[in-house]
């Protein structure tokens, strides 16, 4: 979120207007909807007469709190139009999230291209909700510019199949409430504690029954795939995405659904950002090195006058920019992963051994996992405070995990693309998770994480099942004198909903039992960690 507050900060200084001043130019409207709902919309125009292009915000969270962008956008001649979406703030309507952003937002299209001052080019902005309302209408706008967001809503609520507890409750009670945000810390935290989980929302503040849909769907179903907006888009994209942000995957296949037909002209950016603040903070050498937002906003801004937009330094002018965190930089590229990436197998060994070399010898290394003391997540890709990357020493001895070590010698290790596992598992559960994670251990023993990833499994009780898990991906470097750390547990706690490993419906379950887990290692069973290494 770093890019967007940096983003306002610097619109605001571009503003050539007084402070508290009335706006001559802006007027307030209610434009209606086909069932007669009526959604609070402020244009503001530039001074003087004409047909401006237009930039368009449909929000959530107050159309008010992204009123700076009038002054800034006006100094170059392009109209703002914010609104309040369906059952927000001053407009009309019940809010159900996702559900009437296509249909609404479309209307507002026609609206706006019928009015005597827009030139009918029109351009999404915003980020994370803000941003799928671009998506949702991205087949019928001339530009799009989604910041931290994602097309396919089952992707940011069931990323790898499980349920986003955190972000989902946390931004479910505090969207479904007026009083959330003041309410104490300790009982917003105690909510994805209670079974089953789809009373968390009733024990917190209310019944919210958009939550409870989301729960009781766990597989993508039709509901979902209503809301799914993934591939409609006509139009060119700058996309910002971040390596710590909970829509990296989504973002990542939204973007490849625009590139797969063989279209140019869109840009994905994927930098050392995530939604929220950091659990430790680290600036990756500064806007210098990560991008100056106002370099992003001339891209968009020659864009919307028909101008051949180019990025420039730090960015390269390329269809992927890539950010190598511990490094430093973005390196350019037409394709993703880049051509000088290769997925190089890391095979797990015994006593916490990994190895580039195949391990001859057979073994298997056993936990337990008890879903009433679930590993905890801390930080990663999560919604709110102490976000991305964050140090997990504590959960250095904890007992339900595996832990594997590598050190990093005289060169560095880079890895640039998509991380994965390959797990030979067995469990004594009907159902159970196993959840992988990268770290990168500091010469001082900090433990910092780089990347997690899970995957609910059925195993197979009498003999060791393959199975293939996404580590989601990453842009970082582990630097000489670093030790690369991997463990496997079966919880990643609240970032993902434990799994009570009885193979009934979250909505329902209650049921808490211990599994005993097992990950095979070497000879006809080798598990592994595929690393994307990148060499230049």
């Amino acid at each position: 979120m770093r890019i967007i507050i940096a983003l306002i900060v610097s619109f605001i200084l571009l503003s050539c207007s007084g402070k508290d001043k009335p706006d001559p130019r802006k007027t307030e409207v209610k434009i209606k909807m086909s069932d007669g709902t009526e959604l609070a919309t402020d244009i503001f125009l530039p001074r003087g007469n004409g047909k401006y292009p237009v930039v368009l915000v449909r929000t959530p969270y107050g159309k008010w709190q992204d009123a700076w962008m009038s002054k800034a956008f006006r100094f170059f001649r392009i109209a703002v139009v914010l609104q309040d979406v369906r059952g927000k703030n001053g407009s009309g309507g019940e809010f159900y999230p996702f559900k009437n952003e296509r249909s609404d937002g479309l209307q507002t299209l026609r609206w706006i291209r019928q009015q005597p001052w827009s030139n009918g080019n029109i351009t999404g902005w915003g980020g994370s909700y803000v941003g799928y309302t671009q998506w949702a209408i991205s087949d019928s706008l001339d530009f799009l510019t989604p910041l931290l967001t994602g097309a396919n809503i089952y992707d940011f609520v069931y990323p790898d199949s499980l349920f986003s507890l955190h972000s989902a409750f946390l931004w479910g009670v505090v969207n479904a409430s007026s009083t959330a945000n003041t309410m104490p810390p300790e009982k917003l935290k105690s909510g994805p504690l209670t079974l089953p989980v789809s009373a968390a929302d009733d024990s917190t503040i209310k019944d919210v029954q958009f939550l409870n849909d989301w729960i009781a769907h766990e597989k993508y179903d039709e509901y979902w795939k209503r809301m799914n907006v993934r591939g409609i888009t006509k139009s060119p994209v700058i996309s910002t995405a971040g390596w710590y942000d909970i829509f990296l995957l989504a973002q990542i296949r939204d973007f490849q659904a625009l590139v797969s037909d063989g279209r140019k002209g869109s840009r994905l950016i994927i930098g050392p950002w995530c939604h929220g603040s950091m659990g430790e903070p680290n600036e990756f050498g500064g806007l210098k090195k990560t991008g100056k937002p106002t370099k992003l906003f001339r891209y968009v801004k020659n864009q919307i006058k028909g101008r051949k937009p180019k990025l420039s330094s730090p960015f390269h002018d390329n269809t992927y920019n890539l950010f190598i965190m511990e490094r430093n930089e973005y390196i350019g590229s037409e394709v993703y992963p880049p051509e000088q990436t290769t997925i190089v197998p890391l095979y797990l060994g015994p006593d916490g051994r990994m190895s580039f070399e195949k391990i001859e010898e057979n073994g298997v290394l056993t936990y337990k996992y008890d879903p009433a003391d679930p590993y905890p997540s801390l930080g990663g890709t999560i919604l709110g405070d102490k976000v991305g990357p964050a140090r997990q020493n504590d959960n250095a001895s904890r007992k339900d995990q595996l832990v594997f070590e590598m050190a990093v010698n005289e060169k560095t290790m880079t890895l640039l693309g998509p991380v994965s596992a390959t797990l030979w598992l067995q469990s004594d559960v009907a159902s159970t998770d196993f959840v992988v994670g990268l770290q990168d251990v500091f010469p001082d023993g900090k433990i910092i994480n780089i990347q997690e990833g899970g995957a609910r499994v059925k195993p197979l009780s009498n003999h060791p099942q393959k199975t293939e898990i996404s580590v989601w991906a990453t842009g970082y470097q582990l630097n000489p004198g670093h030790k690369l750390r991997v463990f496997i547990s079966s919880s990643w706690f609240p970032r993902y909903n434990r799994n009570l490993n009885n193979g009934e419906a979250a909505a329902t379950a209650t049921k808490i039992s211990t599994a005993e887990q097992k990950v095979y290692y070497g000879g006809d069973t080798p598990s592994s960690i595929n690393l994307p290494i990148f060499e230049d």
